[in-house]
């Protein structure tokens, strides 16, 4: 490997496993160019809040002995060319318009410093891998596996915790589920009857701004011809079949909501494990979880309930969740271990822990017979369906 030749992953969202996710897409951009890789993640992120610190190197060990210091030098060049020695430590605002960050203008590029600030999902990049590379002929997944376990480590006080947790906990409980429940919006609504008018299958614009100025109660009034799916509906009846197959002793619970948690302990009492972090109430923004000095502890928190989700049998999560995502990344769980959820609407995808505004059905008890039949062969159909989900989140 060249030792001028470098790729710069500046992190993507500012949150943790979004970011990780992008790192991922970035390394085996890195792999296919030859370049060393060096990530940057800087005060803002979500989890970070220090000074002048490398919010990465906070949770996961190096992934190359350099820094951005290191790579920030007057004779080297840049792509994209919007970037020089003394703009690195910035952020582009407009990243979002895509300039200069076509996937093969990327990886063509004789630059010694290439700035990857975009998101590409794994299977937009396989096409580019060749036929001596060790992911040539994996599906996404397994390229996403193989990414994971040879740059991903936690630091040791972070492995400590799971360690220590999983001994006095889940070690002599198993089998154990693992659950994990993203918090409701309550102001987030898809309205999937009208999903292509505006140009986006997935996200209502319109409606959602709509729905923002008036009290989201009231969303029944705004559409009488509808009827709403009722956020994160379909975890229960996932979680019994789990139990009721493979005996399961112990469901340990991933959630950053509070009011999940207490739902969660009245239906399934001493059976119901979960760590003692700090969560918030389903209207509370993220950002309002701790101070800016203190989010290394919410960070930690964060990756030792994806870990030990990993230490579980069984895995019940959210398709749309890069949480979920990572923790089937971190270990082969096997087909029938794991359950991703989602709402499908007319072959569409939403997130299932969002409403979700469909037609409202028949009266015919028989057209409604029907259409259910035919709602959960497209749902066994979709599970079928292997690779990434470039709109996990």
């Amino acid at each position: 490997m060249s030792s001028d030749r470098f790729i710069l992953i500046k992190a993507w969202s500012y949150t943790l496993w979004a970011d990780i996710d992008h790192v991922l897409s970035q390394l085996l951009i890195a792999e296919i160019t030859n370049r060393i890789p060096v990530i940057y993640w800087p005060t803002h992120c979500l989890h970070n809040g220090f000074v002048q610190t490398n919010g990465f190197e906070l949770y996961f060990e190096p992934i190359s002995g350099y820094t951005i210091y290191h790579i920030a030098k007057p004779e080297y060049t840049y792509y994209p060319p919007i970037w020089d020695s003394d703009s690195l430590l910035a952020d582009d605002r407009d990243r979002d318009t895509w300039m200069y960050r076509n996937i093969g203008d990327i990886i063509s590029s004789n630059a010694n410093v290439v700035v990857g600030d975009a998101y590409y999902n794994v299977s937009e990049l396989i096409p580019f891998v060749k036929k001596q590379h060790s992911t040539y002929g994996m599906t996404v997944e397994q390229t996403y596996h193989y990414l994971y376990g040879k740059y991903i480590k936690i630091k040791p006080d972070i492995e400590m915790e799971v360690q220590g947790y999983y001994n006095s906990w889940i070690k002599n409980n198993h089998p154990v589920l693992a659950v994990h429940v993203r918090r409701v919006d309550e102001n987030e609504v898809f309205d999937a009857r009208n999903s292509k008018e505006y140009g986006n299958q997935y996200w209502n614009k319109v409606y959602k701004r709509y729905i923002k100025k008036r009290n989201p109660e009231k969303i029944r009034r705004l559409s009488p011809k509808g009827r709403i799916k009722k956020p994160n509906g379909l975890y229960h009846s996932e979680i019994r079949k789990y139990v009721e197959k493979y005996n399961i002793k112990k469901i340990f619970l991933l959630t950053d909501c509070e009011e999940t948690v207490k739902e969660y302990q009245k239906l399934y009492g001493t059976k119901l494990l979960f760590t003692d972090g700090k969560r918030i109430k389903s209207g509370d923004e993220a950002s309002q979880m701790e101070s800016p000095m203190i989010k290394r502890r919410r960070g930690i928190e964060l990756i030792k309930d994806t870990y030990l989700a990993a230490k579980c049998d069984f895995f019940i999560g959210n398709d749309f969740s890069h949480l979920s995502h990572t923790a089937l990344r971190i270990k082969d769980w096997g087909d029938k271990s794991v359950s991703l959820l989602y709402w499908l609407y007319k072959k569409l995808k939403y997130p299932i822990n969002v409403k979700l505004i469909v037609k409202k059905e028949s009266n015919n008890i028989i057209i409604r017979t029907i259409k259910r039949a035919i709602e959960l062969f497209n749902e066994y159909k979709e599970r079928l369906i292997k690779g990434g989900n470039k709109y996990a989140k």
